[in-house]
């Protein structure tokens, strides 16, 4: 039997793992740190949930469905409640409800009539050449202006990102926009045909997470792997013919026949590989710093009804340092004991890394200031909890063509080499899982199994 090493015990590593598993080849995972899940945490203390990383799944897809079914997992599964529908953006120190959708944006106090005509305006602006690369800005302002672009889509890449506008390509960050516009001319247009298209179909996904929070996954993923290993950073990777050695912290070198990548970009910079390729292009990807701050709060002191998904704070919005705020107990139930509620917050990203590095004391005083000019919060947290993840997010800037390019070449030219994370084809659970999914896939074909 094949034996295939898994670098990463993310989801991108755990999918692949699982997927190899099923196609009858041996694994052995290796994970740098002392817990799996990667950015994937979840924890329950004093009452309250806590998500350290992502607070729910946006969407899913057919690796998750499989993957919920086959691990048991639907009747943990949740559904996000009604209320969290509905998004609030800052502008002028005040919540206001994004539109959820191009209609809306017509009656939305969120814009001014200027930025309402270069909607209508929209379908009509010429697409640009598929040879220029654009950044999420300049695509924005070149078809929708910059009101739109300040305080619609700027907050909404910082949740997402918590990256940089003017740093991201829309053609990586967001291959739906810009293909959009390269296939209708117009992306209004094309959310339009979106909207009708998923109203003639039935609607079977909506965000979701499960009743212990979103660690069930990766952890119900662990329970089926056999040779799982925790505190074992992959030290060094040597080509043996068509084999590769893999030698762990603390343990012996050892002989596999493929190796799937799934660590963070960033950790090929300590690990001794083979020296024939060029990795720089990989190991330069930016990471964003993000401080997360979770903060319970008696009901009767948020005067705010929190009756939505939670708040961004777009950069022009100068007094605030957040980049925004979960509504986490207004999201999904169990969140929070009766009685209180839970607000998740986070500080840095690329607008402001340096704030990532503040101390707690400090990280939960900028939040609560926030919180009392925005949510009307009276009272002092009765619960805190603060996590920072240096390198939280992955990010897809100018030029990402090069780096897909690279992990194209790797898998080229390295027999028996497979990537697949939250680098290649989008952050998000689903997509990181479908990554490693396809990775597996990948490396099946290639021995055969």
């Amino acid at each position: 039997m094949a034996h295939v090493a898994v670098i990463g015990g993310g989801m991108a590593g755990l999918a692949a793992a699982y997927r190899l598993l099923r196609n009858g080849l041996e694994t052995t995972v290796f994970e740098a740190r002392d817990r799996i899940g990667g950015v994937i945490h979840s924890e329950r203390r004093d009452g309250f949930l806590v998500e350290y990383g992502p607070n729910s799944i946006q969407s899913s897809s057919e690796v998750l469905d499989a993957l919920m079914e086959e691990l048991g997992l639907e009747d943990e599964r949740i559904a996000a409640s009604d209320a969290a529908r509905m998004r609030y953006i800052v502008r002028d120190g005040r919540l206001v409800a994004a539109p959820v959708n191009p209609l809306e944006l017509f009656t939305s106090e969120l814009f001014r009539g200027g930025s309402k005509l270069r909607v209508l305006r929209e379908p009509f602006v010429r697409p640009a050449h598929p040879a220029v690369e654009e950044s999420v800005a300049q695509f924005i302002r070149r078809r929708l202006g910059s009101e739109i672009l300040d305080f619609g889509f700027e907050p909404f890449v910082a949740g997402v990102y918590a990256g940089n506008v003017d740093l991201l390509s829309i053609r990586h960050a967001f291959p739906a926009l810009y293909e959009m516009e390269q296939s209708s001319g117009s992306i209004v247009r094309g959310q339009i045909d979106k909207r009708r298209r998923a109203a003639a179909a039935v609607e079977t996904h909506r965000m979701f997470s499960f009743r212990s929070g979103l660690e069930a996954l990766p952890a119900a993923l662990a329970e089926k792997l056999g040779d799982l290993r925790t505190d074992s950073a992959v030290l060094a990777l040597r080509r043996e013919g068509r084999a590769w050695m893999v030698h762990a912290e603390g343990q012996s070198p050892e002989r596999f026949d493929a190796v799937v990548y799934a660590a963070p970009l960033h950790a090929l910079d300590e690990l001794d590989a083979p020296q024939d390729q060029d990795l720089s292009p990989l190991t330069a990807v930016a990471y964003a710093p993000l401080s997360v701050v979770a903060l319970g709060f008696r009901r009767v002191d948020v005067g705010h009804p929190l009756d939505g998904f939670g708040m961004l704070v777009p950069r022009v919005e100068e007094p605030f340092r957040t980049l925004g705020t979960l509504f986490t107990s207004s999201i999904f139930p169990g969140r929070a004991p009766e009685g209180h509620v839970l607000l998740t917050s986070f500080l840095g990203g690329m607008r402001r890394p340096y704030l990532a590095g503040v101390s707690s004391d400090e990280a939960v005083g900028l939040v609560v200031r926030d919180l009392q000019r925005l949510l009307d919060v009276s009272g002092v947290p009765m619960f805190r909890v603060h996590a920072v993840w240096p390198r939280s997010i992955p990010q897809y800037e100018l030029g990402y063509g090069t780096v897909l390019e690279t992990m194209d070449r790797l898998e080229r030219t390295w027999p028996g080499w497979f990537m697949g994370g939250n680098f290649r084809a989008g952050v998000s659970v689903a997509a990181t899982a479908a990554s490693g999914d396809e990775a597996a896939r990948r490396c099946a074909a290639y021995l055969g199994s």
